[in-house]
């Protein structure tokens, strides 16, 4: 079952629309480097999915994690599972889902998502419509590993006893979920519904882009995938989470994952770093044909 942590995780991934890619290095590892510094700190470009392409960097990762103090994450994930609860995740008091269609899209919304998740969506009625896109997305995507990817690297972090941090406070995401538009949110429900093949197809060629590692698509698709609504949920939080990963590489040696999104482009992190001094060098990985899977 989606936990609360799973909706702020995923908040943007079931908009990513998708397109043809050329194959490029993958870029989705980079050492950040400076003079004076405790030693070399990583930044990882994440996904969270269960889907195994995208645990292309798995050994290599595991790998570097090993030589860091500290392990980091958007957010904390121990602190999100005990401070997030499914109020979180409710609508404001007085509003149903149901107010948000007409009864003949409500009743198609309803037995699609009974087909997809073995629920009935009365147990539903209070929660934003996010949080039943995000449920469904679960269920459509290949789920071959135990964990999402980032789950995965926070509880391997977690048994080589690194230092587990949040980039973000989790009061941080609750607001910016917060100020996602509902009918926003409802329209992006109802046009999953509406388009299911469609966005299964979108969801699997979004794993295939993750693999191929090519930041500029990446980014060009979490952009279209948030319209207005980039600034706050890709900009701003760039410019947050660079400051802060600054501060803690001079400090101590760290492994930073975040949402690939947040990578590439004028505005993304790796740019945000390497202009307040840091250098930053792509870490190359082995073709998935040469190695195995723990």
């Amino acid at each position: 079952m989606l936990t609360a942590r799973d909706f702020f995780l995923a908040s943007t991934l079931f908009l990513l629309p998708m397109a043809k890619t050329k194959k490029k290095p993958p870029q989705l590892l980079w050492q950040i480097d400076k003079p004076n510094l405790p030693g070399t700190s990583y930044l990882f470009g994440t996904m969270h999915v269960r889907d195994i392409r995208a645990f292309d960097y798995q050994d290599l990762v595991c790998e570097k994690i090993k030589t860091c103090d500290t392990f980091a994450t958007e957010i904390n994930l121990k602190e999100a599972e005990l401070l997030l609860g499914e109020q979180s995740m409710d609508l404001p008091e007085g509003q149903l889902l149901s107010d948000f269609y007409s009864p003949k899209k409500y009743a198609k919304i309803g037995r699609f998502f009974q087909k997809n998740t073995g629920m009935s969506i009365q147990h539903f009625e209070r929660a934003k419509p996010m949080m039943l896109t995000n449920f469904v997305t679960g269920n459509l995507l290949n789920n071959d590993q135990p964990l999402s990817l980032d789950q995965f690297l926070w509880e391997y972090a977690e048994k080589e006893n690194r230092i587990l941090l949040g980039i973000e406070t989790v009061q941080e995401q609750i607001e910016i979920m917060d100020k996602i538009p509902l009918d926003y949110q409802a329209s992006a429900l109802w046009s999953m519904v509406k388009n299911v093949s469609r966005f299964r197809k979108n969801l699997l060629k979004l794993s295939t882009l993750y693999q191929e590692g090519n930041l500029s698509k990446i980014l060009k698709s979490a952009k279209k995938s948030t319209g207005k609504l980039r600034k706050m949920m890709i900009y701003d939080r760039n410019e947050l989470m660079a400051e802060r990963i600054a501060l803690l590489v001079e400090e101590q040696t760290l492994f930073a994952a975040v949402g690939a999104g947040h990578l590439g482009g004028k505005k993304g992190m790796i740019k945000k770093l390497k202009a307040a001094g840091f250098r930053l060098k792509s870490v190359p990985n082995l073709p998935r044909s040469s190695k195995e899977f723990l």
